[in-house]
Order: structure tokens, then sequence, then C-alpha cells
């Protein structure tokens, strides 16, 4: 379980900040919450699916622990990779498709957060198609960023090669390597690996994960 006994320094958060948001704004900030669940910390996972309700009700006490375990987490990694040199990249799951999806509809008619939840899904679905993990885990995922009000399903960016336009931005993409697109995958619950993808196989999950 990453960082589950690292206290960061110092972080200051006034959640009453967290009451002038729009709920769209709000389940897209979740969305970042949620990252952290099947990456680092499945006991994280569970107490969201527990507490999502609350959540959403901006009651403190949840969005307390929300904020806390994210930052622990967030905090354990970077102290691990302070010069980004591999570890830190795991923060970045979901953003590969969630970025094509901002830059394909044009920044603002999706927020980021929706983006990153639609692709943590996808990025969910090429990690058990890949063997990395199952599809109940999958389902299970998909199932908590639906109940945080967000996007479950990419939008379709280009009519005639949908896949190929998610391809072409995600290769432009600051996070891919010489044109090589590098997914934060699942590699099992709770954990994370950074890894290459046939380019037929991410078409395959485009193309069912997007509507």
């Amino acid at each position: 379980m990453i960082g589950a006994f690292y206290q960061p320094r110092l972080v200051v958060c006034d959640l009453a900040t967290l009451d002038s948001l729009p709920l769209r704004e709000l389940s897209a900030g979740l969305a970042e919450v949620i990252k952290y669940g099947p990456i680092a910390d499945t006991n994280f996972m569970d107490w969201l699916e527990s507490s999502m309700e609350a959540l959403l009700a901006r009651e403190r006490s949840a969005l307390a622990h929300a904020v806390r375990r994210s930052c622990e987490i967030k905090a354990w990694v970077v102290s691990q990779d302070e010069k980004e040199t591999g570890l830190r990249a795991i923060l970045n799951f979901g953003h590969t498709f969630g970025h094509a999806i901002e830059a394909g509809m044009g920044y603002g008619v999706w927020l980021h957060g929706e983006g990153v939840a639609a692709g943590m899904v996808m990025a969910a679905e090429l990690s058990c198609r890949l063997g990395l993990v199952d599809a109940a885990f999958v389902e299970r995922l998909t199932a908590l960023i639906a109940r945080a009000g967000l996007p479950t399903k990419g939008p379709v960016l280009d009519v005639t090669d949908n896949a190929g336009r998610y391809l072409e931005l995600m290769r432009i993409d600051k996070k891919s390597e010489g044109g090589e697109i590098r997914f934060v995958l699942i590699d099992g619950p709770g954990k994370a690996v950074v890894r290459a993808a046939p380019d037929a196989l991410v078409r395959e999950v485009i193309d069912a994960c997007c509507v």
C-alpha cells in the first residue's frame, strides 16, 4: 500500500472552498481522488465506494479524509521520484486518454476530470486486455466512476477514424517517447506500471469505450 505511513510535512487545505464549486466541478475533482485507489491503495478504493454519497454531499469528515489520503499518496510518490525519472508517472493514470479527449473536443468542452475519468476506464480496459487485471476489477472501477457522476465512455473525436484520431493526439502528448505512447496501466489492484501497448489493441479499447 503506497504511502501507508507517509506524512507530508505540511499541506493546508480549506475545505470550505469546495462549497463554492458547482456539482460538475466537484465531480471532476473527484476523478483525481479516485485514481489513487486502483494505482496505489485498494483500501482507499474500498473507502471511496462506501463514502461516495458523503463526498458528493460535501460532508466535511469525508472530504477531509479524501484530501488527506490523496496528499499522502502523492507526497510519497513524489518524494520517491523528485526528478520525474519513473515512478511519478503513475500519477498520470487515465491522463493519456484523457488529454486526447480534452485536445480533441477543444479545451473546456469536457472538464479535465471528466476526460481523466473516461481515460481511467480506457486504461483499465487496456490493462485487462493485456492480462494485467481481471474484468471484475474494471467493472468495479467503472461503477465507482459512474457513482461520482463522471463519464465512463469517451467521446467520438472523428467519425471516420475515431481510434486513429485518439492515437494521433496521444502521440503528441508530452508523455509519449519518440512517438511511442506510454500508458499507466493497472498491474493488479493497487499497483501500476508504465508501458507501451500495440496500436491494434489500443484501437480495440477505444472502439469499445467510446460513444
